[in-house]
Formats: C-alpha cells, sequence, structure tokens
C-alpha cells in the first residue's frame, strides 16, 4: 500500500506533535506550564494568531489558564458557564468543531466574535475518562485563510494529549496538597504534645502542694491518739480546706481543656464540603465500617452550595466521628441520607432510619457530657463531633422522629468570614514569599484590630509562637506602632544609633537594621510589615528598601481587593494553591543576585525613565524568569544542544512567570515586560515577533542586564567571560538583539560599579561600535 504525499505530510506532523508531547510531559508538572506548552503546539502546527486553553473549574465555568494573542487582562477576569459562547456550547456537546464561516454555522447563530479578525476557528473540548476538563480554541490564521481539515484533525491530537497531561498534572497537584495537609496535622500534633506537656506540668506543680497538706494531716491523725477535738477539728478543717482547693484547681483544668481560646485551636481556611465528604466516605475506616455492616451513605450537595470557614482537619474529624457514633446505632442494611442546602445559612442534613436512644441524644447537644458519665467509644464519638460544632460556634440540632434520627448542622453564611480566613492564609504565604524575595529569616505582617486599632501580629517567621500570640502594639508605640500611627515607611540602618528609637539591639537579631513599612488601602493604615533579619546576616540596603516598599504595596492590593469584593467567593480556594506554586517557584529561582536589579536601576534611571516605570523595571528585574524553575533543571543545565521539544519548553517561561505572579500584579507595565523580555530589537523574537520601539522599555532593558549578567556567570556549556568581554558581545548584537540606547546605558552603568583597568588594559567605552 501506498501513502500519497499529502496522507504522509499529514502522518508525519502527527508523528510529530505526538513526540513534542511526550518530551515536553517530562519536563513539567506543572498545570499553567502544560497549558502554555499544548497551546504553543496547537497554535504553531496550525500557523494560528490567537488561541487559549481553558480549564472548567468547579462551579462549571470555563477559564483561561493559558493564551496567545489576547488581552492579558482578560485572563483574570474571564468567565464562561458550560453552555453559554462558543466555548461553552462546544463544552456543552463535548464535541470537537471545525467552522470555517461563523456566520454560516447555525449552531452558533447570533454569537460574536468581535475580538477576531477572521470568520473560522477550532474550538475543541478537553476530555479525559468522560471527564471534561476544559476546552482549547484555536482562531485567526496568520495568512487570514480557514482553518483546514487537517489542522482540525492535529488539534484533536493535541486536546486528546492535553487531557492525559493536565489530568496527571491535576493528580500530582492533589498529591501535594495532601501531603501539605499530613504535615499540618503533624505539626498540630507536635504542638498538641507541648500543650499536654505543659498542662501535666501545670496540673502536678498545682495539686502538689494541696496534696502533701492532705496526706500530712492524715498522718497526724493515724499517729497520735492523744489529740484533742479541737485539735483534729483543726486537721479536718485543713483537709477540707485543701479539699476544696483540689476540687477548683482540677475545675479549672477541665475549664481550660475545654474553653482554650479557638485562635490558638483552630486553623480557618476556606473549605468545600463536597470535597470534604468525598475524603471521608473515601478514607479505609469509613470504607470499612460500612461494608462490615453493608451500610450505604447517600450524599446530595447542592451544586451551587457555597464553601464554609473552618478548620478543615477539623471539619473532616466532624463527619468522620459522627458517622462512626451514629454508625453504631444502625442494624445491617440500613442507610444514612446527608445532604447540603443553601439558603440564608449552609444546612447539613443527616438522616437515620433509626431513632437514637435518649439517653445518648444529650452528647449531640453539650460537649460538657463527657465529664459526666462513663462513655464507651460511641459517646466519645459523639463528644468529639460536638466539640469541632462548638469551636467554630456552629448549630448542632438534633431530633428523633417517627421516621428516625434527624441530625441539621447549621453554619452561618458570612463573605467576611471567607475573607478574613482567605486573608489569614494568604498573609502567611505573602509573607513567606517576601521571605524568599528578600532573603530574610525574621520578619512579619501586624494588621490593626477593627475595634481597639491595636497591631496585632497575624503571620510572622523566626519568631516564637507565645511571642506572635502575646503581642499586641497600640498606634504611636514601639517602632510598628510609631509607623502605624505616621502612615510613613521607616529604614533604620541602626537601630542604636537612630535619635528616635535608640535603643540596645535585640540579641536574636544578626544585625543592627531594619525596615518597618505601612499597609495602606486608601491612604488608611490597616497593618505594618516589619523585616528585621537576613539570612545573610547583612545589613539592609536602599534597593532592599525599594524592593519592600513594592512587595508591601501588594500585600495592601491584595487585602483591598479581597475586602472590597473584586475576587469571587470561588476564586478564595485557588489563591491558596496559586500563591503555594508561587512560593515553591521563588524558593527554587536562582537569578537572586543583586547585580541585575542593581544594573536595571542604574539603567532605568540613565535613561530617565518616570518613577511608575523604574517601580515597574525594578520589580520585574526580581521575577521575570521564575518560570524557568516550573522546568526541569536537567533542561536549564544542560551542556548538549536543546531538541526542539526542551527549546519550545523554554520558550514558554514568560507566560508561566506572568501566570505565578497574575495572583498579586496589577502592574501591566510588569506584566507586558516579563512576557517580552525575550523580544529581539529586530523583530526575530518570542512571544510575539515585536520590533524595536514596539517592545515594551523594561523588556528591552531586562534583555540586555539578563545577557549581561548570564555572560559574566559560569555556564555549564561555557566559562564566564570578563565584564569587559561581555560588554563586547553585547557591543556585536547592538540593533539586532539589543536596543542601541540601553547598551550605551548598560556600558555607563557598569562603569560606575565595576572598578576600572590600570593603564594598558582595555577600559570601558561609552560610544557604540558601528
Amino acid at each position: 500500500m501506498t501513502i500519497l504525499p499529502d496522507n504522509l505530510q499529514l502522518f508525519e506532523r502527527k508523528f510529530s506533535i505526538l513526540q513534542e508531547i511526550s518530551d515536553a510531559l517530562v519536563m513539567t508538572d506543572n498545570i499553567g506550564a502544560i497549558a502554555n506548552l499544548m497551546l504553543d503546539l496547537a497554535i504553531n502546527y496550525t500557523t494560528a494568531e490567537k488561541g487559549s486553553l481553558m480549564l472548567l473549574n468547579e462551579r462549571e465555568e470555563l477559564t483561561i489558564l493559558a493564551a496567545r494573542g489576547i488581552d492579558l487582562a482578560l485572563l483574570k477576569s474571564y468567565r464562561a458557564k458550560v453552555g453559554d459562547g462558543i466555548a461553552g456550547i462546544v463544552a456543552q456537546n463535548r464535541t470537537p468543531v471545525l467552522v470555517e464561516d461563523i456566520e454560516k454555522e447555525p449552531r452558533f447563530h447570533g454569537l460574536t466574535r468581535n475580538r477576531y479578525k477572521t470568520r473560522s476557528f477550532i474550538s475543541c473540548p478537553v476530555i479525559s475518562k468522560n471527564r471534561l476538563l476544559g476546552v482549547i480554541n484555536i482562531n485567526d490564521k496568520i495568512d487570514g485563510t480557514p482553518f483546514s481539515e487537517d489542522e482540525f484533525s492535529l488539534i484533536k491530537i493535541i486536546a486528546n494529549q492535553a487531557a492525559i497531561a493536565l489530568e496527571n498534572a491535576m493528580l500530582v497537584n492533589q498529591l501535594r496538597f495532601k501531603a501539605a495537609e499530613l504535615e499540618g496535622i503533624n505539626r498540630k500534633l507536635i504542638e498538641s504534645d507541648v500543650v499536654k506537656t505543659e498542662f501535666i506540668t501545670r496540673v502536678s506543680h498545682e495539686l502538689r502542694t494541696p496534696l502533701n497538706s492532705v496526706k500530712g494531716s492524715i498522718y497526724y491523725l493515724q499517729q497520735s491518739n492523744q489529740l484533742s477535738r479541737q485539735e483534729q477539728q483543726e486537721f479536718y478543717d485543713i483537709i477540707s480546706g485543701e479539699t476544696d482547693k483540689l476540687i477548683t484547681i482540677v475545675e479549672n483544668q477541665l475549664d481550660f481543656l475545654r474553653f482554650e481560646d479557638e485562635t490558638m485551636i483552630i486553623n480557618k481556611t476556606v473549605v468545600g464540603l463536597k470535597d470534604v465528604l468525598d475524603e471521608v466516605l473515601n478514607s479505609k475506616s469509613i470504607k470499612t465500617l460500612l461494608a462490615r455492616r453493608n451500610i450505604v451513605i447517600k450524599v446530595d450537595v447542592d451544586e451551587n452550595a457555597s464553601d464554609i470557614v473552618g478548620d478543615r482537619i477539623r471539619v473532616v474529624q466532624f463527619f468522620m466521628n459522627i458517622i462512626e457514633g451514629l454508625s453504631h446505632f444502625l442494624i445491617r442494611d440500613d442507610d444514612i441520607a446527608i445532604s447540603v442546602h443553601e439558603n440564608h445559612n449552609i444546612t447539613v442534613t443527616i438522616k437515620l432510619p433509626r431513632q437514637l436512644p435518649e439517653a445518648i441524644l444529650p452528647y449531640l447537644f453539650s460537649s460538657n457530657h463527657l465529664f459526666q458519665a462513663e462513655h464507651p467509644e460511641e459517646k466519645l464519638k459523639l463528644y468529639l463531633a460536638r466539640k469541632v460544632v462548638d469551636l467554630h460556634r456552629w448549630d448542632l440540632m438534633a431530633e428523633n422522629t417517627g421516621s428516625g434520627l434527624n441530625v441539621a448542622l447549621v453554619i452561618p453564611k458570612s463573605t467576611r468570614q471567607k475573607v478574613d480566613a482567605v486573608i489569614n492564609s494568604t498573609i502567611e504565604m505573602f509573607l513567606e514569599f517576601i521571605a524568599e524575595v528578600l532573603d530574610l529569616n525574621i520578619c512579619s505582617i501586624m494588621l490593626s484590630d477593627e475595634l481597639t486599632g491595636d497591631l496585632m501580629i497575624k503571620s510572622a517567621k523566626g519568631l516564637d509562637d507565645y511571642l506572635i500570640k502575646q503581642t499586641r502594639v497600640r498606634l504611636g508605640d514601639r517602632i510598628a506602632g510609631w509607623v502605624a500611627l505616621e502612615g510613613k515607611p521607616l529604614f533604620i540602618e541602626d537601630i542604636e544609633h537612630d535619635p528616635r528609637f535608640g535603643r540596645k539591639s535585640i540579641s536574636q537579631y544578626n544585625n543592627k537594621s531594619l525596615i518597618s513599612l505601612p499597609l495602606k488601602i486608601n491612604d488608611k493604615v490597616i497593618g505594618v510589615l516589619n523585616l528585621n533579619n537576613k539570612r545573610t546576616a547583612s545589613p539592609f540596603t536602599n534597593q532592599d528598601f525599594e524592593m519592600a516598599t513594592l512587595l508591601s504595596e501588594r500585600v495592601a492590593s491584595f487585602i483591598e481587593q479581597l475586602y472590597t469584593g473584586e475576587h469571587r467567593e470561588d476564586d478564595f480556594r485557588q489563591f491558596m494553591t496559586t500563591f503555594d506554586s508561587l512560593i515553591n517557584a521563588e524558593k527554587k529561582y536562582h537569578k537572586k543576585d543583586s547585580l541585575l536589579p542593581e544594573l536595571t536601576l542604574r539603567i532605568v534611571r540613565l535613561l530617565h525613565l518616570d518613577k511608575r516605570l523604574e517601580k515597574a523595571a525594578l520589580y520585574a528585574s526580581m521575577m521575570y524568569d521564575l518560570g524557568l524553575v516550573l522546568l526541569e533543571e536537567s533542561i536549564l543545565q544542560k551542556r548538549e544542544k536543546l531538541l526542539p521539544a526542551e527549546r519550545n519548553s523554554l520558550k514558554i517561561h514568560p507566560y508561566t512567570t506572568v501566570g505565578l505572579l497574575n495572583i498579586i500584579e496589577n502592574s501591566e507595565e510588569v506584566r507586558q515586560g516579563i512576557l517580552h523580555h525575550h523580544e529581539r530589537y529586530d523583530g526575530q523574537g518570542y512571544p510575539d515577533g515585536l520590533h524595536g520601539e514596539d517592545i515594551p522599555i523594561i523588556s528591552r532593558i531586562l534583555a540586555v542586564v539578563d545577557a549581561y549578567c548570564a555572560m559574566i556567570e559560569d555556564r555549564p556549556y561555557r566559562e564566564k567571560l570578563t565584564e569587559f568581554q561581555a560588554l563586547e558581545e553585547i557591543r556585536k548584537s547592538t540593533g539586532m538583539l539589543y536596543d542601541p540606547r540601553i547598551v550605551k546605558a548598560l556600558e555607563e552603568a557598569v562603569a560606575e560599579i565595576v572598578p576600572q583597568p590600570t593603564d594598558g588594559q582595555e577600559k570601558i567605552r561609552y560610544s557604540i561600535n558601528s
């Protein structure tokens, strides 16, 4: 059998796609990176200008994960319900479509495509094991012609492979989430052991004195037969008084156990009840329990039920304990019905086909019964479930009816609670991100108490837990209070000689400099960012201060967006996932040398750019290559020539960097500067082939500085160059790779910070060679 040339060409292209995809899959397990790789393949093989890869979220909405030729701002705001718009219809029908002319296509009659130049497009669902993951959309061929059947065939292959890759990446994400959750549980167990040890020490100390008094009194009463009635009464009074003390001590300790401040016990975050119930019902202990007695649990969760605010670990414990406790009173082949509905509150209803003994019901109404009776395991399970309810201040009701037992858990809906929970979680992540960017080991974020105005530590790194929980600073008191009151940033180079706060440096700090910055929303101070220790033990610099200022602005902006409702509630859990990816990337980021941002700042100032661009350029210079860490280290360290798939994976890193930063970045200059820092001055770069002055100024600066800094560092494939050799290499590519004006500014900037050679050696030249 002979293969026609056209068919052979299509076969070769399909094989090439599969080969590139298989090579790409081993390079990263990051969902954003995979989406960008797949989209690039689709764009390249169809010679299209625009395209997007959308993912389906938990609300059955399509969101844009990766895009080409589409406004970056749209990526954050776009939402489309399944069934709405072209992509929504394709998702609903789960059938790929090739449209040559939308005006002649009845399926999409009346739908507009104002963002696109041509009438032809391809839209293909991404489906894995009958589960819809998203949609790939390809638009606007460069030559303006309609897409062909061959190109349609290629996109279907890419969509199928994307489904496999994305499914695997999602599983990896779930494993990471579970690992983090287990780490949290382990941390709580350790903290619990510490509390138990402290409790036992405290109890033994407080009980020793009264017990010794009672023991001594009994000894004297037993050993002496000659005591008068009055003397005996004195000893009886001692025993009675000390016994009262013992009762009081025991009651106080029980109260301590019952009513310990909930902020010390629970870690509130945004929790999805459907996810929790899935986890509980898939747990080995519950599966074994149900299988042993053939009990079936039926779950019905409203599709639009909101997430709740609570300690996820304890919410899981609630369902585990209440199911285990109630199942004791069921017989073989019974069932349990659990439903979640939303009206003014979130109501979880648990129905059993049998009544609960009246003697057991009190355990569901109050957690005090633990100390009032013997409690076999089923009673203890119900007590523990009730304890979780009390800690969260929810309502739990139970009643026997003619058809069995009805249990109702009522959870108040509160957007503000969700915002506060997200802030508490993300503030901790934000601080960890700041610590990585500035290389800190002691820092903290304090937020103002809405009632008193006092500053309280919301998150800290390198400080004792006791100090974190006990610290309250009034406006005007100490350094943080002064910053909050004045609303001005503070950079102290030597705390011991500062006339405003002159004091002895604390021993836990490794230098005498510090930075304290106000967090503001609409000129109102809502908190303070404190930076104390660099890991290197070196003092803070002006560059550190400027970078810290930019980071504090982003913290305040993020909090403002949450409080003003710019983010939807269903975005909250996505914040946690994205922040986690951002922090992990920053921890691995290798471009933390201060030379690169220093040269960037000097060039910006030599070019006399405005303050807004100066700030954006400095921030971009610290972040621009973050996306590289999502790739396998072996690619970055490879000595041999890169394979096509490896080159393609490198080319998507500007997109993955922007994707990582999107959660906290509102500056269009920063996003565009990062996205285009691999464009060439002659228009031969990527991702968009921009030319000359069309390339954002920050991108042109980063291109020159990045190349220079790379040249003066060792690489696996070559030795480093001297500063003067590197400048000479840069000059050779002026007008092709680099903007001549910025190359000249680089020469001047290097001359300012690099020692000049002695006579007889080459000096840095200030003119550009023709």
